[in-house]
This record gives structure tokens, sequence and C-alpha cells, in this order.
């Protein structure tokens, strides 16, 4: 049961790792950085029980006008959301993740909500006394680019009526943001799906016999994809690259092994993706559905590799 509750958790963070994407509040391939100075009025930091059941609406990072929420992340997935970069570009500690933490914040007069990452970096360096420095690595990852016989993708078609999803909300429906018009319902066919205001939805269903979870998006460009398989391909993969010159939006289904025990990527004779009726060929089978295909490589990228860092005080 152990085993079933850990992929059914890191299904549900894909779920809103996607939802971010949609919502316009995703990472950014680049870090940021900060020309002045500056805090939150006021926080407060409390750890995780690790007993307590996972709640997919206490989950992520949530800005409003004068204060902000991370519920549930870890320090991974804070820095992360603070400096703009793929949690496979951080090297730490094994608790950074594993710990998960609830922080409240109060941003001071002169701040806004697109201050936030900026006051989170100076909390981080305050709280969690982290130090880091950025070096240059050789990263396993594939490019995502087009199979021999041309994409088959279908363009993203907008919702003319663009319906007020906000307005008539049903039981089983919640919000994802305090102001955003967006929402989460859950389908009797055991689904779920985020919607936004202009039409956009994603559509996530747990396939529990194959051991997968089907995504259907319906407005998602090449980056967003290439950035959302990476999760799919198990630990030994740092990174997936677009690389299909491929610009515009469209609509995407594909299936993402849940964890099913596999060979690790790349490691049979002809270094391609493994056969696995029940893991990673379901994502294979779902790509060259869509005209794409992954081959391997190996990447420069910017690793930030933790110094120092400090469990914090709870307040």
């Amino acid at each position: 049961m152990k085993f079933v509750r850990t992929y059914f958790l890191r299904a549900l963070g894909s779920l809103y790792g996607i939802a971010i994407i949609l919502l316009g509040a995703g990472v950014s391939a680049g870090a940021q950085t900060a020309s002045t100075e500056l805090s939150f009025d006021a926080a407060t930091i409390k750890p995780v029980d690790p007993s307590h059941r996972f709640d997919p609406k206490h989950f992520w990072a949530h800005v409003y006008e004068a204060r902000a929420s991370y519920w549930s992340m870890t320090l991974t997935s804070l820095i992360s959301y603070a400096y703009g970069v793929q949690p496979f570009q951080i090297s730490g500690p094994g608790w950074a993740n594993a710990d998960r933490y609830d922080i409240e914040a109060r941003f001071p007069r002169v701040a806004g909500k697109e201050d936030d990452k900026r006051m989170l970096q100076a909390l981080l360096k305050e709280r969690f006394n982290l130090a880091f420095h950025i070096e240059k690595r050789k990263l396993e990852g594939y490019t995502l680019v087009v199979g021999k016989h041309g994409d088959k993708l279908r363009p993203w078609v907008p919702d003319p009526a663009k319906p007020e999803i906000a307005a008539h909300s049903k039981p089983g429906d919640s919000n994802v943001e305090e102001g955003q018009k967006s929402k989460i319902t859950r389908n009797s066919d055991g689904s779920s799906t985020v919607h936004r205001v202009d039409g956009a939805t994603l559509t996530v269903k747990l396939d529990r016999e194959n051991w997968t979870t089907h995504y259907q998006v319906s407005k998602m460009t090449m980056e967003e994809l290439a950035g959302r398989l990476s999760s799919c391909l198990g630990s030994d993969v740092k990174n997936v690259e677009d690389q299909t010159g491929i610009k515009g939006y469209y609509q995407v289904a594909y299936d993402c092994p849940l964890g099913t025990p596999r060979p690790a990527i790349g490691r049979n004779a002809d270094d391609q993706l493994p056969s696995d009726p029940e893991g990673v060929s379901s994502l294979t089978r779902s790509l060259d559905a869509l005209g794409l295909k992954l081959e391997k490589r190996k990447m420069l990228q910017e690793v930030y590799v933790i110094d120092h860092v400090e469990k914090p005080s709870e307040n």
C-alpha cells in the first residue's frame, strides 16, 4: 500500500504541476536575479507531519495581493519556484526532497504579487540559511523531435464562447487559486479536469492496472510538453529539451508511467527507450501517435549546488 500511495501522490503532484503551466504560473527556464533585496514583512514556517494524508488542495504556491501561502512544499520545490529552475538542476541533501513545509507570508507595503519570488529567495537565505553556487554539468537527457513521418499534431481550437466557468460552481469543483477564474472538476470516470477561463483544459486519469497516468491537454506548446516529459522517464533522466521547431499551441495526449519497475532509461544495447508494456513503451506509443519521438543525448546544464542549508525553526 505504501508503494501505491507513493506513486499516487506523485501523479497528483504532476497534475498540479501541469495545472501551474495552464495557469501561467510555472517555473521559467532561467534563474531569476533580484537587483534589490526585498523580504516578507512576516512569515511562519511549519513542517508538515509526514503521517498526514496528502491533500491536493493544500499544495504549491498561492500568491495574493498582500500575502502568499506555500503549502506542502519541499526545500527543492521552494528553490525551484523561487529561482525559476527545474528540480533536477538542484543538488542538495536528501531531506531537501523529503521534508515538506507550510509557509504563510505577509508582504510589506512596498511589495506586490510580482515580488513574491524575490522575497521567497530572501526567506530561504534567512530562515533556512541557504547558500549555494552554480556550476555547469553534463546531465543525461533527451530531445523531443519530430518523427520520420512528420508530426500529427492537432492545433488548439479556442472556445469562442469563453464561458465564465467560475460563475456557477458545482459539487466536487474547487477553485485552483483565489482570484483565478479556474477550477478543478472531478469526473464520473475517476479523472480530474483543470479548467481555465479561456476554455483550455487539462484532464488527468490514473490507470492503476497499467500503472500509467493519462494526460489530455487542450492547449500546450512543445516546449511545455518537453518540460513535462522529464517526470515520466524516471530518476535517471535529468531533462527533455524541445527540438521539434514547432511553435504555437496544440492538443496533446500522452501516457506517463506511474513508477512500474522497469530498466533504467538508455541502458539497453541499442540505446533506445526500453521495451516495457506497462511503462515507458506506453509513453513511446503516445508520442508516436503525435508524430513525435525522444532521442537520447548529454546536455550541459546549470546546477544549483547547495553548499549549506539548515532545517528552519517554526517561527
